[in-house]
C-alpha cells in the first residue's frame, strides 16, 4: 500500500499495511520542498486541511491596523456593522482582547451571522489532491460546532465559562444563529468532494462539563453527522485533551474518528481504555510531543507501546500539535519503528 492507501484505510476503520504517521501540511511554510519528500520517502503522510465553503459576510466593513507600544506590536482587528462595532487586538502574535466581550458584542456577531452567504469552493479539493498525491489525504475543514466556535475563536476561555454559567440570552443567540449557518454549511459539503470532514473543535471539557456537551456539541453531531453520511462521508472531531468524563457520551456520537487522539499527560485516557469504549471508533492519534526529545529507543519504545496498547486495526498516528523542532531527526525513528511493527 501508498501511504495514501495506509491513511484511508486506517481512517475507513480497516487495517493498513502499516500504521501510518502523518502531519498537518499548515505546520511548515512549504511542505513540498526537497527535505520533506525525503521523508514520504520514507513513509510520512501528509494530513492536508481544504475549506470547502466559504463565509461571505454582508454589511460588514472590516479594518486592521497595527501599533507600536513600547516596543511590542499591536494588531487591531474591527468589525463594523449597522448593529454596531466590535475588535479583536493581538499583542506579538498572542489575542489579548477577544471579539466578544459585552452581551451587545454577541448580538454584533449574530447581525453577521444572520447575514452571511456560504459560498462553495469545491475546486479546492482537487487542487489539494493533485498536490499530495500518494502521500498523504485531503481532509475537509468544515466549522467548529457552535458553542466551540464562540469559545475558541471568540469571547476566549474566561468570558465563555461565566457567560454560559450566567446562561447570557445574547450567547444562546448566538449559538442558534451559528447553528443554522452550520447546518447550512453541512449540507453544502454533501454535494461537493471529499470523503473526510474534519470539525476542529479543540475541546476543552472542564470549559462545558458532561451536560452541557450533551445539550450544546451531542445535540449538533446527532444531527448533522447522519446528513453526512448520507453523503459517504466519515466524520472526525478534534480531541486532544481529557475526555473520560463523557467517554459515555462519546461511545453514543455518531462521529466515526476521533482525531488528534492523545495520552495522558495531555489527554486522561491510554489507548487501552479509550478502545474498550468506543471500540467502534477510528483513531487518529497523536504521539505526545514531548516524547520526541527523549533518547531515540525511549522514543522506538514508547511507539511501540502505544500501537500496542490502541491495536493495529483503525489506526493512524499523527503530529497535531506541535512539529517537534528536532524533525527530522526522529520522524524518521518513528516510521522506522512503524514499519518494523508492520
Amino acid at each position: 500500500m501508498t501511504t495514501r492507501e495506509d491513511l484511508i484505510a486506517a481512517l475507513n476503520g480497516d487495517t493498513p499495511d502499516t500504521t501510518p504517521l502523518s502531519f498537518y501540511s499548515w505546520m511548515t511554510d512549504d511542505f513540498l520542498t526537497d527535505e520533506w519528500k525525503r521523508l514520504y520517502d520514507l513513509g510520512l503522510g501528509i494530513c492536508h486541511h481544504c475549506r470547502i465553503i466559504e463565509e461571505v459576510a454582508h454589511g460588514v466593513e472590516e479594518s486592521c491596523t497595527e501599533e507600536k507600544r513600547g516596543g511590542e506590536t499591536y494588531v487591531i482587528d474591527t468589525k463594523h456593522t449597522p448593529k454596531g462595532t466590535i475588535r479583536q487586538v493581538h499583542k506579538d502574535g498572542w489575542c489579548v482582547e477577544h471579539w466578544l466581550k459585552t452581551p451587545a458584542d454577541y448580538q454584533v456577531m449574530t447581525w453577521i451571522a444572520d447575514n452571511t452567504e456560504l459560498v462553495p469552493r469545491y475546486e479546492v479539493l482537487d487542487q489539494g489532491d493533485a498536490l499530495v498525491g500518494d502521500w498523504g489525504v485531503v481532509v475537509v475543514l468544515a466549522s467548529r460546532t457552535p458553542a466551540m466556535m464562540i469559545n475558541v475563536d471568540w469571547a476566549g476561555t474566561e468570558q465563555f465559562c461565566m457567560d454560559l454559567a450566567l446562561e447570557v440570552p445574547e450567547l444562546f443567540e448566538l449559538y442558534e444563529a451559528r447553528k443554522k449557518l452550520f447546518v447550512r454549511e453541512t449540507e453544502l459539503v454533501t454535494k461537493g468532494p471529499g470523503r473526510f470532514v474534519k470539525w476542529l473543535e479543540n475541546l476543552t471539557i472542564g470549559m462545558l462539563g458532561p451536560q452541557r456537551y450533551g445539550d450544546l456539541l451531542g445535540s449538533v453531531y446527532r444531527e448533522c453527522v447522519p446528513i453526512l453520511e448520507k453523503a459517504d462521508k466519515r466524520v472526525m472531531v478534534h480531541y486532544d485533551g481529557a475526555l473520560s468524563c463523557i467517554a459515555d457520551q462519546i461511545a453514543a456520537a455518531p462521529f466515526h474518528v476521533i482525531e488528534s487522539l492523545t495520552e495522558p499527560p495531555e489527554g486522561d485516557m491510554t489507548y487501552e481504555q479509550c478502545r474498550a469504549v468506543w471500540p467502534d471508533k477510528v483513531f487518529w492519534a497523536n504521539i505526545n510531543v514531548d516524547l520526541y526529545y527523549e533518547p531515540e529507543r525511549a522514543l522506538r519504545q514508547a511507539v511501540i507501546e502505544k500501537r500496542q496498547r490502541a491495536g493495529k486495526k483503525a489506526l493512524a498516528f499523527e503530529i497535531s500539535e506541535d512539529l517537534p523542532t528536532n524533525w527530522r531527526q526522529t520522524i524518521p525513528v518513528v516510521l522506522e519503528t512503524l514499519k518494523e511493527l508492520g
